[in-house]
This record gives structure tokens, C-alpha cells and sequence, in this order.
């Protein structure tokens, strides 16, 4: 046992002699703790059985006892032997002890010191945050790590810095926000590298392969083990060669190579026995997921079944109920498999009885830790009842049951929105819920029920930007003590339940925690109640999420006798819904026919000449889409609100005629929105905002030779048209329509108007607005405060097009500019000719001017262009790429320049007739007083 740990016999006996001769110290004279100090700092194996921990947590007992009776001063070394202290204990699993003995330490290594250069270093502050985290407290934990990878040290401590980055990755990972995990294995493989440390290399790249892997992201995930194999086996690391090889079985599994996965799973079984191992217990697991995958059901449930008998925690155990529920619904044993999906919500205490009609409730679900494997479960419970009902014949009771669990789904969903803080995390998420709305969609058109299928259809969009709307307008809200009341409160239901996720379900602290959350989560909403009387507007933007109700968007949305169609588009259909003043059409759409006749009118957009040589075909598919999107709702309105699932198509170019050119911009005033619900946020009515001025024209004409962009000939005199309808304005051009000045100005306008270039398409490329001396892009934006501009007309090419986010929509330049409150933008689709733009702005303006409403301006200028534009201009391509997104109602113009020089003409007129008037009285009045 002495070789094994290590600690020689020599060694014991050394430290033996010293206690002996520590114990013979008197009270009023200090050994030399240097000296002591370099005979315990040699390395120890953490073997709790080993002799030699014991003899120095004795030794290290005594002599912090003598120290405080000697009255030493607690220098730099007191500090060490603290540390070394609790280091013995954590070793002894004294984890409390332990972390009052560190944070001592770390008092005294944070003051400076004469005799030493230590100074808060990494090391202690490193063995906290390791104590927080093991006690669960995440929150604690995390806060240390980022600061001790934040802070400059010397060479020999940022080893501390590299297990650091990794303590930090694994924090994301356990809360689900793998985008955040990877940034932090990066930084941390990079330093690792510099330093030379392999061994960190190789820890940081197998979680790296686990982040990938649940970003679905196998090709990197892949590519990151081949190399982590490569390095374990220099270094002879048998575990993590294991687990490596596991992670790359899972992969392959993942996509659906069977016989890859099974060659890597096969490696990890003959591993085990070489070496004589136990195989993992996850390893069944993840081979019945190989098998579920190549759909050999009876396979998967065979080794999930032996996964289960291998299981100890309850937590696990779930899980591995949870797969054997998908594995038998697959085999349409429906009764068996919610009984599985029943065990897995008992194993986790969330529910109690033995049936599986009930689902676990909502206030426990907000609680509780792991939401995103509770999500999976909840989900995929809803698609195995509805996926009954369809083998039933539609059952209505199950198809309900499949809704409520479907509702359940969406809330833990708004948990964990306000749970993980990347945007790229959040992305994800929004990815796999699409799947789940449109199930719920489903189940809806099944049920008849089109009020709650709209609920759903509006959780599937744009939920983000209405996030980042209250964000903005809540902070404006909401005084300092009432938000660091709330501050204290968020930070309490965190630490709680990161202590739930890593307690064991039935366990007396499980039952703790869980209680302590129930507390706290009703101390959080008497918060929010209190917040709901006494400051009404914060609440409405932070807590008030609601949808809004068929009612609520007749009264808010089309209260002027609009038609608000909205459109969700699914992996296997299409659903639409039209909201009228007084109907609501609820239909399905074929999605074979949907996604033919949009890509196909997508390339006949993509230019002029594409258009004008296939221009009868452009009137074939537009006349498709037309029937297929528009006919059957049978719409009376003249004024239609589209709200789309993804990009925009332009409704106003399809065609009533597959023979004649017969645009149904005649008919209708069509706009655009990212969902009914930021209509109802943006209600001009109810912001109670005023800008310092009307007008801000910009105009760079040229650019800078950096920005490699042609200049734009003309802009200028299209501005100045423009500018002639404000008299209150500002217009800068050239140099002055700068990126720094665009950015001064932006809050203080009603009106911007914006003639420049910019770039944008449907990739990972970030949406780019120019200006004269640099750019803004996208993501600048939402850093941005909350815009006081009421109308963005962005007469820049493809500032309506962005990457097409699945669950959330399109990551636009005009949504970017909705994010910071603008409620109305004009906005483009391609690249639309300098000469159409320029003209049909200044019709919209014109339009405007009578007080239209923005639709119908936009619709009467588009119009008024057909009339009178050449035969090559009357094209879509030409006129049709400018849309209307948000708001509809009328922007106060002010006065124009001409009526107010008209008006003061007019006054000063008046007043010289006046004057005349006046001396003419005056002189009269003089002639009767001589006369008299």
C-alpha cells in the first residue's frame, strides 16, 4: 500500500518526528513554519486509506493551533499550510471544512505581503470555486472561474486558468448552453496548447466533442475525437480513450452509420476487457439508441432493458425508462409506452400516481433542473398520444390529452428561454422546438380548435425579438432597488436549483431544495404582483408574455377592417390561418405544392432579365401561389397582414391570371409582421414617445475606398426631393452621412430615411448597412437603446433578407432595427435598381402626405408606378421588392417646407396689410383731430 499511494515509509516517519517535535514547542515561542512548511509541500496521492494524510492533517491541526496561541502573524505561509489543510480534507471528503480553510487562505494571499509575491492567487481561488461546485452552487462557482480565467497571473499559475476554462464549459453544458461551453473550451484549448500540456488538451477536447455533439454538429465532433484518440493513446489514457471512442460511436449513430457506431462500441467493449474493466454503464444505452436509430426497435428496447438493470441513480434510470417509452411507441405498444414516460416522471418525483393520463404540473416543472431532458421527454410524450390518437382514428380525448401535454411543453419552454442568455443557445433551442409547434398545430387542425392553434402558431416565431423588445423597454422602467429586489431574487431560484439538479430524487435534500424553491418561486411572484400594481408599464414589458387572442387581435391588430392571414410551414405540411373581423379560416396546405411554387418564384425574382425572358411562366407560378396561399381564405378586406414563417415573399406581385398580368397589389394593401404579437407591442398609440424632430435624411452618394462599394449617383437629388415634405428636418450627405453620425441621430427622429448600400443573404453572412466612412452591422444593433423613430424607409438593396433562423424566423437589417422599437420599416427583397427605388420612395412619400395609412400609401405608390413606368419597369423585379414590415397607421409628416413658406408668405402678407390698414386708421384719425 505504501508504493501504491506513493508516500514512503521514510516520508511517515519524517512527518512523525516533526509532530513529536511541534508538540514540544512552548506557548510563547513559533517554530520556523518555513521550514515545516517545505517539509509537508511535497505531493500526496489522494488516498483517503493512506497513512500519510492522516499524519499530516494531525500534524497541520497542531500547528495551526500553535500559530494563533504563539501570536505569529498570519503571513503568506500561514496561508500555504491553510491551503495545504484544506486540501487534506477536500481529499477526505470534508468539503465544508475544507472550504472554510481555503477562504481563509485566500484572505491572506489577497493582501499584499513583504516575503512573498503571492496575490490572490489562481490556485485558492481555483479549490473555492471546485467546493462551490460540488455543492452545487453553480452560480458561486461559475463566478470564480470566469474571474481567475479573466485576471492576469504569472506563468506558473495559469495551469489554473486552462482547468478554469474547463470548469466553466462543463457549467454550460450542464445547463444546456453549449454555445457558451464552446467558447470557453477554445480559450482554454489555446492556452493549454502555449503551455505545453497535454494531458489539459486532451480533458478539454472530449468535452468539446460532447458540446458539438449536442449542437448536432458531428462533423466537428468527429474530426475533434480522431485527434483526441490520437493524443490519449500517446499519453496511454485508457478512460479517456473509452470515452472518447463512445462519443464517436454516438456519433456515427447519430446519422445513422450503424456499422461505424457498432465498429467504435465493439473498440469500447474490447478495451474493457483487456484492461479488465467493467463496461460503462451508458454503454447499452447508447448502443440502443444505434439500434432505435436503424429502426431495429425490439434490438433497442433488448439492450436499453440491459442499460436498466445497470443503473443505480434514479436520475439515470429515467432516462433509460424515457428511451425504452420511444423505442415501444415506434412499435405502436401506445399503453405500454406511456407506462415507461409514467415511470420516468415518478423515478424523478414528479409525478405520483401509476397512470399515465397525468402529466407532471407546471409549478413543478418550473423548478426543476435538466429542463432541457424534461422538454425531450414532454415533448416526444405529446407526439407518442397524438401519434395514438391518429392509429385510433383521432380519439378526441387522447388528441386533448396530447394538447395539454403539448401546453405543458410550451411553458417549460418560457422557462427556459430566460434561463440561457446566448443568443446562439437560445437558436438552438428554438431549432428543436419547431418540430413540437408544429405536432401542436396538428393536433389543433385535428380538434377543430383554430384559437389555440393560433396561441401555437405565434410561439413559433420571432419570440426572441419580443424578448429583446421587453429587455429594452423594461430597463427603462424600473427603479434601482426594485431591480436589484429582483436581481436578488432570480440569483436565489438559480443557486436553488442548480442544488436541486444535482441532489437525488427522493432524498431528504432533494425534498429540501425543492421546497426552498417553492418559496422562492412564490416570493418571485408576489414580486411580480406587487410589481403589476406599482409599475404597471415594467410589467406589461418584462412578465406580461402573453398571446395575444383572436378578440385581442381584432381589437388591436385589424381594428380597421383588416385581414391578418398567418402562416406556419412544417416539416410534412403547411398551415394557414386567416383572422377577419368577424371569421376565422383555419386550413392545410400541401407542402409538396407550397415548397415547388416559392422556389420556383424565388428564382424568377432574382432578376430582371430572368423575369422578363420566363415572364409567362412568373405569371403561371404567381398565379399558384396565389390559389395555393391567398384564394382560399376568400378574403373581403382590401388590407392584408401577412405574417410568414421564414422569408418574405411579396404578395403584392402574384397574380389573379396564369395568362394575363393581373397583380393583386390592385386589389389589396398588403404588410408584413414577425408575429401578431409585436403588432400588438408596437401600437404607435400606446408608446407615449415623442422625437425632438421629424425628419433625418442620409445620403452617402460616395464611400469610402475601404468599403470597396460604387457611389450612388443621384441619391442625393432623391433626398432633397424628399426633404421638400418636413420643414422640421435634417438631411446629411456625402462625408457627413456618416456611421458615428447615424448613431447620434438615430433616437431623435420620427422619420428616417436612409438611401445607401447594403449586403445581405441567406448564409452565416451578417446583414450589412454602409455608410460614407464605415458600416453597422446586424449584431451592432441590439446593443442599441430603445428607438424613439416611428418609420425606417431603408432604400438600401436586401435590407429585408437574412438568414432564416428555423423556429425563429429572419435575421434581417429591418428586424435588427424592429429589435431597438422601431415599429414601422420600409424595407427591401433584392436588389432593387437605384431608379426604381429612388422614384418609388418619393411616391410613398407623397402618398404619405395625404395621411394614408403606410399600406395604402405604399400600395397607391406601387400603383401609380404601373401607370406610368415603361413595359420593362412594370416588371415585379422592378417595383415589387420594397415591402411595408410592422405598424400600418399614418406617421405625422408635420408641416412641408413649401406649406410653411406658403404659411409664413401668408402671415407676413397679413401683416403688412395690416400695417397699412393701421397707418391708413391712423392718418384718418389725425386728419378729424386737425380738422376738429
Amino acid at each position: 500500500m505504501w508504493k501504491k499511494s506513493g508516500f514512503s515509509l521514510i516520508n511517515f516517519l519524517l512527518l512523525s518526528s516533526l509532530l513529536l517535535l511541534s508538540t514540544k514547542q512552548t506557548v510563547a515561542q513559533c517554530p520556523d513554519f518555513k521550514k515545516i512548511w517545505l517539509n509537508v509541500s511535497q505531493p500526496l496521492d489522494p488516498n483517503i486509506d493512506d497513512p500519510g494524510l492522516a499524519a499530516q492533517d494531525k500534524l497541520l491541526s497542531n500547528w495551526y493551533n500553535q500559530w494563533k496561541s504563539c501570536g505569529a502573524k498570519p503571513d503568506s505561509v500561514f496561508g500555504l499550510l491553510l491551503q495545504r489543510r484544506g486540501v487534506i480534507n477536500s481529499w477526505t471528503n470534508r468539503k465544508k471544512e475544507a472550504l472554510q480553510f481555503y477562504e481563509m487562505a485566500n484572505a491572506i494571499f489577497s493582501k499584499p505581503h513583504c516575503d512573498t509575491k503571492i496575490s490572490s492567487k489562481p490556485k485558492i481561488k481555483f479549490l473555492i470555486g471546485e467546493c462551490y461546485l460540488y455543492d452545487n452552487d453553480y452560480v458561486k462557482a461559475e463566478s470564480i472561474f470566469e474571474e481567475i480565467v479573466r485576471v492576469k497571473t504569472d506563468p506558473g499559475h495559469r495551469s489554473f486558468q486552462v482547468k478554469s476554462y474547463l470548469k466553466l464549459a462543463y457549467i454550460s453544458n450542464s445547463s444546456g448552453d453549449y454555445e457558451k461551453a464552446l467558447s470557453a473550451l477554445e480559450k482554454g484549448i489555446l492556452l493549454a496548447n502555449e503551455l505545453q500540456d497535454p494531458f489539459s488538451v486532451l480533458e478539454l477536447s472530449i468535452e468539446k466533442i460532447f458540446s458539438y455533439q449536442k449542437l448536432a454538429r458531428y462533423s466537428e465532433s468527429n474530426a475533434m475525437a480522431y485527434d483526441a484518440i490520437r493524443l490519449a493513446a500517446t499519453l496511454k489514457r485508457t478512460n479517456e480513450l473509452i470515452s472518447t471512442y463512445e462519443y464517436l460511436a454516438t456519433n456515427y449513430s447519430s446519422v445513422n452509420k450503424t456499422d461505424s457506431a457498432l465498429y467504435f462500441f465493439n473498440k469500447v467493449i474490447s478495451i474493457c476487457d483487456e484492461q479488465k474493466q467493467k463496461v460503462p454503464v451508458y454503454l447499452y444505452t447508447n448502443m440502443g439508441v444505434m439500434y432505435f436509430s436503424a429502426k431495429q426497435y425490439d434490438k433497442a428496447v433488448e439492450y436499453y432493458i440491459k442499460s436498466l438493470l445497470l443503473q443505480v441513480d434514479p436520475y439515470h434510470k429515467a432516462l433509460v425508462n424515457y428511451d425504452i417509452a420511444l423505442a415501444t411507441a415506434k412499435k405502436k405498444e401506445w399503453n405500454r409506452s406511456l407506462a415507461y414516460f409514467d415511470q420516468a416522471f415518478q423515478l424523478l418525483n414528479l409525478t405520483s400516481s401509476g397512470s399515465f393520463s397525468n402529466n407532471p404540473p407546471a409549478s413543478l416543472m418550473k423548478i426543476a433542473a435538466r429542463k432541457e431532458y424534461l422538454l425531450s421527454m414532454v415533448m416526444d410524450k405529446g407526439n407518442t398520444l397524438l401519434s395514438f390518437a391518429k392509429d385510433k382514428n383521432q380519439s378526441k380525448a387522447t388528441l386533448r390529452y396530447a394538447l395539454k401535454t403539448y401546453m405543458l411543453a410550451d411553458t417549460m419552454i418560457d422557462y427556459m428561454r430566460w434561463e440561457h442568455t446566448g443568443k446562439e443557445s437560445k437558436l438552438f433551442w428554438r431549432n428543436i422546438t419547431k418540430g413540437m409547434y408544429e405536432r401542436a398545430i396538428e393536433t389543433c387542425f385535428l380538434l377543430k380548435d383554430p384559437e389555440t392553434a393560433f396561441y401555437f402558431f405565434e410561439k413559433s416565431r420571432a419570440v426572441m425579438l419580443n424578448d429583446q423588445l421587453n429587455e429594452l423597454g423594461a430597463n427603462q422602467r424600473l427603479n434601482e432597488k426594485d431591480a436589484e429586489r429582483e436581481r436578488i431574487i432570480r440569483r436565489k431560484i438559480s443557486d436553488l436549483q442548480d442544488q436541486l439538479s444535482e441532489s437525488k430524487p427522493g432524498s431528504k435534500s432533494y425534498a429540501g431544495f425543492r421546497n426552498d424553491l417553492y418559496n422562492a418561486q412564490e416570493e418571485q411572484q408576489i414580486f411580480i404582483k406587487k410589481l403589476e400594481k406599482e409599475n404597471p408599464q415594467y410589467y406589461s414589458y418584462k412578465y406580461d408574455n402573453h398571446v395575444p387572442g383572436l378578440e385581442e387581435v381584432r381589437e388591436k391588430v385589424i381594428p380597421d377592417g383588416q385581414n391578418l392571414i398567418s402562416y406556419f410551414v412544417g416539416d410534412s405540411a403547411v398551415y394557414g390561418l386567416s383572422i377577419s373581423g368577424k371569421n376565422v379560416d383555419f386550413k392545410k396546405i400541401k407542402l409538396a405544392d407550397y415548397q415547388k411554387y416559392t422556389a420556383e418564384f424565388q428564382k424568377l425574382l432574382g432578376g430582371k432579365e430572368i423575369q422578363n425572358k420566363q415572364f409567362a411562366h412568373y405569371l403561371v407560378v404567381s398565379n399558384k401561389l396565389y390559389e395555393l396561399l391567398i384564394k382560399p381564405f376568400e378574403i373581403q378586406s382590401n388590407r392584408v397582414i401577412i405574417s410568414p414563417d421564414g422569408n418574405f415573399l411579396p404578395f403584392e406581385s402574384l397574380s389573379f391570371s396564369a395568362e394575363k398580368a393581373d397583380f393583386l397589389v390592385t386589389k389589396y394593401a398588403f404588410s408584413y409582421t414577425y408575429s401578431a404579437s409585436f403588432l400588438v407591442k408596437m401600437k404607435r398609440s400606446e408608446k407615449g414617445m415623442s422625437s425632438t424632430n421629424e425628419f433625418l435624411g442620409m445620403a452617402p452618394v460616395r464611400f469610402s475606398k475601404k468599403l470597396n462599394q460604387a457611389s450612388l449617383p443621384g441619391s442625393e437629388i432623391a433626398l432633397e426631393a424628399i426633404n421638400k415634405h418636413f420643414f422640421f428636418s435634417k438631411s446629411l450627405t456625402g462625408v457627413n452621412a456618416s456611421r458615428g453620425a447615424f448613431m447620434k441621430e438615430l433616437s431623435s427622429h420620427s422619420i428616417i430615411q436612409l438611401l445607401t448600400h447594403a449586403s445581405a443573404d441567406s448564409s452565416d453572412a451578417e446583414p450589412t448597412l454602409y455608410f460614407a466612412d464605415s458600416t453597422l452591422t446586424l449584431s451592432e444593433l441590439s446593443s442599441s437603446v430603445l428607438s424613439k423613430t416611428q418609420l425606417l424607409v431603408l432604400s438600401a438593396c436586401r435590407t429585408g433578407v437574412g438568414k432564416n433562423q428555423k423556429g425563429e424566423g429572419v435575421f434581417s437589417l429591418a428586424r435588427g432595427f424592429a429589435g431597438i422599437g422601431i415599429p414601422s420599416t420600409l424595407t427591401t427583397l433584392w436588389s432593387v435598381e437605384n431608379k426604381s427605388i429612388y422614384e418609388l420612395t418619393e411616391l410613398f412619400y407623397d402618398q404619405l402626405k395625404k395621411g394614408v395609412s403606410l399600406d395604402i400609401a405604399l400600395q397607391q405608390a406601387q400603383i401609380e408606378w404601373l401607370k406610368t413606368a415603361s413595359k420593362s419597369d412594370q416588371l415585379p423585379y422592378s417595383w415589387a421588392g420594397m415591402v411595408l414590415v410592422g405598424n400600418v397607421e399614418p406617421v405625422d409628416m408635420g408641416l412641408s417646407k413649401n406649406t410653411m413658406y406658403i404659411l409664413i408668405a401668408s402671415i407676413a402678407g397679413s401683416l403688412v396689410l395690416l400695417g397699412f390698414y393701421l397707418k391708413k386708421r391712423f392718418f384718418k384719425r389725425k386728419l378729424v383731430l386737425q380738422n376738429y
